[in-house]
């Protein structure tokens, strides 16, 4: 019990209220999907806040998902590959939108499908001197034609 206790005090006081949460949940009958969807949503809020790194969230959920019981560190290799390339796509997104940059449905799609971080990275640099979306793909902005 106290080397328990000792090892949840080496815890983030977040994530260990969120394993409360989720034994206290199956405790309470709520089906086990449900709390493992909650679980899931639960360490994914932590990750952008500087609680868990990225590596330990994707090797959490290569432990819970089932289809990553077979092979989970290539599963969580995955999955942090993927996240690492959403969450560039995103902030590229958000950068062109609070700069009031319009740009269409076709780039966020192919913003959030891109794996390719260097890609991401230059497409991030070119946002924030974007004054059109074809300011992202040409690298240099386009004159303004009044």
């Amino acid at each position: 019990m106290a080397d328990q206790q000792d090892s949840q005090q080496d815890e983030p006081p977040e994530l260990v209220d969120l394993l409360r949460f989720t034994t206290t949940c199956l405790g309470l009958g709520i089906p086990a999907p449900k709390v493992a969807g909650d679980f899931r949503f639960g360490l994914e809020g932590l990750r952008p806040r500087g609680i868990l790194p990225l590596e330990d969230v994707a090797r959490i959920r290569a432990v819970t998902a089932r289809e990553a019981r077979a092979h989970p560190e290539g599963w969580a290799a995955g999955f942090a590959e993927g996240y690492r390339s959403a969450w560039g796509g995103a902030a590229i997104l958000r950068v062109l939108n609070e700069r009031g940059v319009a740009f269409d449905k076709h780039l966020h799609r192919g913003l959030n499908l891109c794996l390719d971080t260097d890609k991401l990275t230059r497409f991030l640099g070119r946002a924030v001197t974007a004054t059109h979306e074809a300011d992202l793909i040409a690298g240099r902005p386009t004159s303004r034609r009044s």
